[in-house]
């Protein structure tokens, strides 16, 4: 079970991390605004800004489901010299061009939809980057620790090892800031145009500042975690504060106000979410 969960963990912040980051790269690149509104495709795909808050927060769901299904695959993906390219041929295969419903992209979907064939082919780059990438970072995330024992991985992981976790880490926490903003909205009477918010860029840069300082705090305070010299609760209340503190101080700077109350709470999840990656993923000796 407890091998499961290691692994589980893995398959999660790799997928959550590919997901959101070629989420934002094709978005972006391929204007999934004005696509969605295009004919035909506004009755199949809902406004970009009406779904983006609630799909992310359900990357975990996905990503544990993940985990479930490759899990009685795991040794064989490890054992063989090319595992990530058999995950990849699988996602391809049964996740991509052969799905059994008419899904975009898909066969079926192209055989029985009426979508037209220009969408089919625009959503590919992103779903087979996504999953490209998925299976390169999972498998070799997964092959480094088989071979490895935790006494290596914690003593002699590279600076770039490191600074992969780090930034997998902070990126499973960026997904606290969108749980606890969501929340505040649902629980407090505000009024908010999330139009507005989401084509605002320095709304979208607030949370990658954020992301930044989170890389630097889990790359340095992993590090002290392993030397045995700070506890996992003053790692936590360090995690709280600087989350809180930055959030305040660029909303102050260059919204002109905030509220310490509100970046108290927004930065709440993101500090458990620190802590307890840490925890599972920095082993000490």
């Amino acid at each position: 079970m407890k091998a499961f969960m290691q692994f589980a963990i893995k398959v999660i912040l790799v997928h959550c991390v590919t997901y959101i980051g070629m989420g934002m790269i094709m978005s972006n690149l391929l204007d999934y605004r004005e696509l969605f509104q295009q004919e035909v495709i506004r009755d199949f795909m809902l406004p970009l800004d009406a779904h983006t808050p609630f799909a992310i927060l359900f990357q975990p769901v996905r990503g544990l489901l993940f985990a479930i299904a490759l899990w009685p695959l795991r040794e064989l993906l490890l054992q063989k010299k090319q595992g990530w390219l058999i995950l990849w041929s699988i996602f391809l295969v049964f996740g991509i061009f052969s799905t059994t419903a008419a899904a975009p992209s898909s066969i079926e979907g192209i055989l029985y939809s009426k979508i037209p064939a220009w969408y089919h082919l625009i959503g590919l780059p992103e779903i087979m980057l996504q999953t490209l990438f998925f299976s390169l970072l999972l498998i070799w995330w997964d092959k480094r620790q088989s071979v490895h024992s935790e006494s290596q991985h914690n003593t002699s992981a590279g600076f770039f090892s490191n600074l992969f976790m780090a930034v997998v880490v902070s990126s499973f926490a960026y997904i606290g800031y969108a749980v606890g903003s969501l929340t505040i909205f649902f629980l407090t009477p505000t009024d908010i145009d999330f139009d507005s918010a989401a084509g605002d860029i320095k709304t979208q840069l607030m949370f990658v500042v954020a992301f930044i300082f989170n890389v630097v705090y889990v790359f340095y305070i992993s590090k002290q975690w392993l030397g045995n010299k700070i506890s996992l609760s003053m790692i936590f209340i360090l995690a709280w504060i600087l989350d809180s503190i930055v959030i305040f101080l660029y909303q102050l700077i260059f919204f002109g106000a905030s509220s310490l109350i509100t970046t108290i709470l927004i930065g709440f999840l993101p500090a458990v979410i620190i802590a307890l990656s840490i925890r599972q993923n920095y082993k000490k000796v």
